[in-house]
């Protein structure tokens, strides 16, 4: 993951000399980002932290530093993060992002959350085909998509299950919908996904 609170938790590992250490049984639960109705967006990361030698205190200062650092120039409570919680192993830490500008900015990745009509505003010109969550084989394209212009959606670049706020319509060919009918999970980190939503 490209994520830069990936390459925080990444970087405290190499400076312990923990890299390798993870274990291959997946978690119940996973990395996800929520999009919530306000704007905020919620990030749940999810890690192994099953090693007698992490320093859990150290990873939460290591976290909350690099807020700080941001917020000084982006804007206070931009990003804030909870406490950082470990349980059977696994380390959970919750980021709270004032909007997905916030988060594609700390992270330095691509995000975006708002309407399709805002989507287009921004510069996406939304020349893309897209699967229906609800009947399997429809597809729509660029003029169906911009004709939703009310709509949601969310576009991210980034492997990872996404969550919104209300029923899922349509979305990339390299998503995979989940029981939920507001999540799902993006596989392909290397090209921007596009999530329309009630």
């Amino acid at each position: 993951m490209r994520k830069f609170c990936s390459f925080l938790l990444t970087a405290f590992f190499l400076a312990a000399g923990l890299m390798g250490c993870g274990s291959s049984d997946s978690p119940v639960t996973e990395t996800t980002i929520e999009v919530k109705k306000n704007g905020n967006v919620i990030h749940t990361i999810i890690e192994d932290f099953s090693e007698d030698y992490y320093d859990l205190n150290a990873l939460q200062n290591t976290i909350q530093s690099a807020c700080d650092n941001y917020n000084a120039t982006a804007g206070e409570d931009s990003v804030t993060v909870g406490e950082a919680g470990e349980a059977e192993g696994i380390l959970t830490v919750a980021m709270t992002y004032k909007d997905s500008s916030a988060y594609a900015g700390f992270n330095r990745q691509a995000m975006f959350s708002g309407t399709v009509k805002d989507a287009y505003n921004a510069g996406y010109d939304l020349n893309v085909t897209l699967l229906s969550a609800q009947e399997e084989g429809n597809t729509i394209g660029k003029a169906e998509i911009l004709g939703m212009g009310e709509k949601h959606i969310v576009i991210i670049r980034e492997a990872v299950n996404v969550k919104v706020w209300n029923k899922i319509l349509y979305y990339s060919e390299d998503v995979v919908q989940t029981q939920d009918a507001k999540t799902v999970t993006v596989t392909d980190g290397d090209m921007l996904t596009y999530i329309i939503f009630e």
